[in-house]
């Protein structure tokens, strides 16, 4: 699982194994799940966002919250592997629907995005709230037109997850070669024990 090393819960493993029985029960790859939570929190449940209520792993704002049978005060001082439980009721209208990692994010991010084509815009052609929207997520905007299309959604998102999983990969791949000489050392005593 790709940001295993990103984890902010005292047993790794087991929020893991959460993540991926979560993300088979959305029928959706894990990989896709961790990426969205480390987009909007660095995988800290107790990260806010300094404009608006907006808390947690993905970002639940206070009336996503309440509509899930909570708060964002009680997300708050949840550990990560309780959260998983809204995380996955979060997702769950969205079962079936979400072919893409896109379409994870954006179901967070905007759900009504989600399964649209390409040239949707954000809010709506060419209106004040489409224009809001880009205004408040300048990343997404591209082109600078003053829209988001789930293109341009599609492109950054991409683009970044492509960069943090390489970057996770190359975290792997340092830890096992530094462990490397030590693993050498025990399949040699091993090896001349056997003899």
């Amino acid at each position: 699982m790709i940001l295993y090393d990103k984890i902010k819960y005292p047993h790794a493993r087991i929020f893991a194994e959460r993540v991926i029985e979560i993300a088979d029960n959305l029928g959706i790859d894990p990989d896709w799940l961790m990426l969205v939570m480390y987009f909007e929190s660095g995988l800290n449940p107790q990260a806010k966002n300094r404009y608006s209520s907006a808390t947690g792993l993905i970002q639940f704002v206070e009336k996503t919250a309440k509509a899930l049978g909570t708060s964002t005060e009680a997300l708050y001082n949840m550990n990560a592997l309780d959260q998983l439980v809204y995380v996955e009721k979060y997702f769950q209208p969205y079962k079936g629907k979400m072919k893409s990692f896109t379409d994870v994010y954006l179901a967070v991010f905007y759900p009504s995005a989600v399964g649209k084509d390409d040239d949707y815009v954000l809010g709506g052609a060419e209106t004040d709230n489409s224009y809001k929207i880009a205004n408040d997520n300048p990343i997404f905007d591209t082109n600078k037109d003053g829209q988001i299309t789930k293109s341009e959604v599609t492109n950054y998102i991409t683009n970044w997850a492509q960069r943090v999983t390489r970057s996770s990969v190359n975290t792997v791949i340092k830890k096992a070669v530094n462990y490397l000489p030590l693993a050498l050392l025990f399949f040699f005593v091993a090896y001349k024990l056997t003899k």
